[in-house]
């Protein structure tokens, strides 16, 4: 059977190819962090080579992970960071850099920080409260000891889903942790998932 005058030959081939073609990619979206590697770790001697190594592979991951969205991860070091105690740990504002996610990288965190032993934690902007004080930042802690290898894209996921500007209930942070758990593991096969994307157009994620 002829295929009709209209559709030419070019026409065709393209659709033949149609079912192969792969999607178009997504604008990126550069994305800004602050690492501090805390000095006060391991009594004032800092992490060790080994720990910054180990931190460093987490950051390789999640660079590569984030790539299947779009989402460029860009980074620079902040030195001489330490957690400040005082009834809750807090990371003196001389060491946080605005429009930035700042991730605390030490060996441990404190239990008023990772409650679950889960080695990472991630907070947003919020007012004060009963045993925190107000915070203008966005931030992640990773505790090297407890942290696996997905717990540095997990936690950003925090963010990017914008989990980190709302105030959840347990059940709801317990549900959200699940969903990203499940678009990670999409993503780690190359799958896009638009839903890291939310933060587009925030302070520290620019296309």
């Amino acid at each position: 059977m002829r295929a009709p005058a209209h559709i030419r030959r070019r026409d065709l081939a393209t659709l033949a190819a149609w079912p192969f073609s792969r999607p178009q990619p997504l604008p990126p979206i550069l994305v800004r962090l602050s690492i501090l590697y805390d000095a006060a770790a391991h009594n004032n001697t800092g992490l060790s080579g080994v720990e910054r190594q180990r931190f460093e592979q987490l950051l390789k991951r999640a660079r590569a992970e984030y790539a299947v969205s779009s989402l460029l991860l860009r980074e620079n070091y902040v030195e001489g960071a330490f957690l400040r105690t005082q009834g809750y740990s807090e990371i003196p504002e001389r060491f946080l850099t605005p429009a930035t996610i700042n991730i605390f990288v030490s060996s441990s965190l404190a239990y008023d920080v990772d409650r679950n032993r889960t080695g990472g934690a991630s907070i947003g902007p919020h007012g004060r409260a009963p045993q925190t004080s107000e915070n203008r930042f966005y931030k992640t802690f990773i505790g090297l000891r407890e942290a696996s290898d997905g717990t540095l894209a997990h936690e950003l996921a925090h963010h990017f889903t914008l989990d980190t500007r709302r105030n959840p209930t347990p059940a709801a942070n317990l549900f959200a942790d699940l969903k990203i758990d499940w678009w990670l593991w999409r993503q780690r096969n190359g799958n896009p998932i638009p839903e890291f994307r939310a933060c587009a157009n925030l302070e520290w994620a620019r296309p």
